[in-house]
């Protein structure tokens, strides 16, 4: 009786759970020679295991294609010695616009995998997947780079699917983006590495509109920013995000929400990422296009919520941390409506070491009435350059620059070597070491219009002694607690301006302070409670 019941269990298994069929390219009339155009056989193959579902193998040899459309159900297996290269002949990459309504619309033409409204695909292996990027044929046009993406293929693009799994391959040299997944319901990247340098707009995977996604155990070394995230339609959002255990290098941003921002951003985990400036030079004429570690925006109307990073370790990027709320109001299609200034909270840093490149601080910055709310960073080390100027520590009446492109470099002129901080509500900052390697004359925390902030356990190592540490400028309900200056340093904290109101400092030693606390600008003396003694 036990046999029967595990025979037909058995049965059973291998229905629910058919075996899927194996497809040789070679057996498809494929040439692994590097010279002969592939695509017709190797999309035969795909058709093929597209009818019940398979996999389509590629054996050790050098695959020449154009663009390839995955079906339903579909795995690609590229095996150790396996390359499949891209074509360079523009002619080889037919237009493949999607249906969804998208931003990308305007400047995405042309891919080399193609996959939209399909289920269950994969691709996989030890092989590597090659875009010829650096060709004259996909050569860009530097006075207008968007324009000339139209005819540089994306090496992957996914529209509308569900169940994506991309594993251990290598993929290189795209001219454009890498990897673009679109609309997309549950997707596992796991253990690839990624090599884009030689062309502009070198990404190394954009999630867009994405919901149920894993980015984990894998390599990014790239020209444009490496992970980014985007909602590129209005009525879309990106949830439910995991990025863990990978090693990003860029030579721009490593981890950036936005610019694209029209819909939603839920529920992301970061954590266990080591992000390094690349040790590739950049195809970009300005040395500081290595910008931020982590930049994340809201410009065109986004609701961003719930966004946790930790455990971070970053070397060589011009700003740690960028967060940006702005109103750049850019719509999503030709002729679409403009939404207004998006909302940006419940954001978590902790347990970051980051050492920078260049002078621009670190920014939390909103606008007048659409401030950035509830933040918190905790156990962050910054090394910061320092060897500002003079007349960037003075500087004041920074406009809010709303409408320019959301970079790190906007607030390059900023009046703080650590963090500039403008139009934020709810901010929490506990165990921040902030170490400057040479002397700036610029405060480490610049703060104006803030309200409901805490600073807690504050270390300054190497400050200038003339300039304060802290600045407030027009902020209101703020704590300062614990904070302990390492070197000599005449002033823990100025206020600036007369609608400071309810600034406490206690469990300070403001005995190592000349002058702890300073008043300028027309700022009144009771605007600060002091429990700490002299």
């Amino acid at each position: 009786m036990e046999r029967i019941k595990v025979l037909i269990l058995g049965c059973l298994s291998l229905v629910a759970f058919p075996m899927m069929a194996a497809m040789d390219v070679l057996s498809f009339g494929a040439k692994g020679d590097g010279k002969t155009l592939c695509t017709h056989a190797i999309q035969a193959a795909i058709d093929k295991a597209g009818v019940q579902g398979g996999e389509v193998r590629f054996p050790s040899g050098t695959y020449l294609t154009g663009t390839l459309i995955l079906k339903d159900n579909v795995t690609l297996n590229l095996e150790r010695g396996a390359v499949l290269l891209g074509s360079t002949r523009l002619e080889d990459y037919p237009p493949t616009p999607s249906h969804y309504i998208s931003h990308i619309n305007r400047y995405t033409h042309s891919c080399l995998i193609y996959a939209e409204g399909v289920k269950n695909i994969a691709i996989k292996g030890e092989g590597i997947i090659d875009g010829q990027g650096t060709h004259l044929n996909f050569k860009a046009d530097e006075n207008d780079v968007l324009k000339s993406i139209l005819r540089r293929p994306y090496i992957i693009r996914a529209v509308s699917c569900e169940q994506i799994k991309v594993s251990g391959i290598t993929l290189r040299n795209s001219p454009a983006w890498m990897q673009h997944y679109l609309n997309c319901t549950n997707i596992l990247v796991d253990g690839i590495t990624v090599l884009n340098h030689g062309n502009y707009n070198n990404d190394g995977i954009d999630i867009d509109n994405c919901k149920n996604v894993r980015i984990v155990n894998s390599n990014f070394d790239t020209d444009d920013d490496a992970i980014c995230f985007k909602t590129t339609n209005a009525t879309g959002k990106c949830e439910n995000v995991v990025v863990a255990n990978c090693i990003i290098a860029s030579n721009c941003n490593a981890l950036k929400w936005g610019t694209e921002t029209n819909g939603a951003f839920l529920n992301f985990t970061v954590s266990n990422c080591a992000l390094w400036r690349s040790e590739h030079p950049t195809i970009y004429d300005r040395d500081e296009r290595t910008l931020g570690a982590i930049a994340l925006e809201t410009v065109d109307g986004a609701l961003v919520d719930g966004i946790h990073i930790d455990n971070i370790v970053s070397n060589g990027f011009m700003t740690p941390i960028f967060i940006r709320l702005a109103d750049r109001g850019r719509n999503y299609y030709d002729g679409g409506p403009s939404q207004t200034a998006g909302i940006l909270r419940n954001i978590s840093i902790s347990n970051m070491t980051a050492k920078m490149y260049g002078l621009v601080t670190s920014s939390i910055s909103g606008l007048v009435n659409h401030p950035v709310e509830n933040v918190s960073l905790n156990n962050i080390h910054i090394i910061c350059e320092g060897g500002g100027s003079e007349e960037d520590a003075h500087r004041r009446n920074i406009g809010d620059r709303n409408k320019e492109y959301p970079e790190t470099l906007i607030f390059a002129d900023a009046p703080a070597y650590g963090f500039f901080i403008r139009n934020v509500e709810g901010l929490r900052m506990q165990n921040i070491f902030l170490e400057s390697q040479s002397e700036d004359p610029r405060s480490a925390l610049y703060c104006e219009n803030v309200e409901n902030m805490s600073l807690h356990r504050f270390t300054f190592e190497n400050p200038e002694p003339g300039a304060p540490l802290i600045i407030l400028n027009q902020c209101a309900n703020i704590q300062i607690s614990g904070n302990l200056p390492v070197g000599i340093n005449n002033t823990l904290l100025q206020v600036e301006g007369s609608a400071n109101r309810r600034i406490t400092l206690y469990n300070n030693d403001l005995s190592v302070y000349r002058q702890p606390v300073l008043f300028k600008r027309g700022a009144r003396n009771d605007a600060v409670k002091c429990l700490d003694s002299f």
